[in-house]
């Protein structure tokens, strides 16, 4: 019987890190293969949560900066919160996921195609919150139209990086993979002057509806 080969989502070396958020006390694939550990952190199961995803590429891990998006957006709340540890830093954390999982940029945009697409994205009318990231300030939507505003935290266009609909998983893709990217990188600033002292990314993302989290 010939012996079934690994699946190609891993290589064959191991992996003591959670592929969503970095949490190193599992194994969570080895010689290829899922070893079906739930992350204490984010609550991902190795093998169910990280099927289909390949380093390297964006089409290969959107779909993990999707899930990470969303996490995050929420709060980034432990599964199991016992295990949580004193002074726990989610950037640091992160930063314990290979760069092959976390880095490789999106496409470039498709500006003409993403302007096509407002005409189905939704709005909650003036926005002044950043969907992405939460940052408060700029008038990113006016009465339910894009003002063209440029996030000065997370980099965003309003009206082309932040199109969705409220609610809906899927259509809410975009916004959330752009934020799990965003904060996979370190949640750096577009313009560090802009920075305030003391800033908390979690903080600031609870600063988001919950209809674009």
């Amino acid at each position: 019987m010939t012996e079934e080969a690994p699946p190609e989502e891993s290589s064959a070396a191991p992996e003591d890190f959670c592929r969503m958020c970095g949490w190193d006390e599992e194994r969570f694939w080895e010689d290829g293969w899922p070893t079906n550990a739930i992350c204490a952190c984010c609550g991902s199961e190795s093998g169910i949560g990280d099927m289909g995803a390949r380093p390297g590429s964006w089409e290969g891990v959107e779909g993990l900066h999707h899930f990470r998006g969303w996490w995050v957006g929420n709060g980034a709340e432990w599964y199991l919160p016992k295990f949580k540890p004193h002074g726990w830093d989610l950037l640091q954390q992160l930063t314990n996921i290979p760069p092959a999982w976390r880095t490789p940029p999106p496409p470039a945009v498709d500006h003409a195609g993403r302007i096509a697409e407002r005409t189905s994205s939704g709005s909650l009318g003036t926005e002044t919150v950043c969907r992405v990231c939460g940052f408060t300030g700029p008038l990113f939507w006016d009465e339910g139209v894009p003002s063209g505003a440029v996030c000065p935290c997370c980099d965003s266009e309003s009206g082309i990086d932040d199109l969705g609909i409220p609610g809906d998983w899927q259509a809410l893709r975009l916004i959330r993979s752009r934020r799990g990217y965003w904060v996979a990188l370190g949640a750096p600033w577009a313009d560090p002057a802009a920075r305030p002292a003391g800033w908390d990314v979690l903080r600031q993302i609870g600063d988001i509806p919950p209809a674009w989290r």
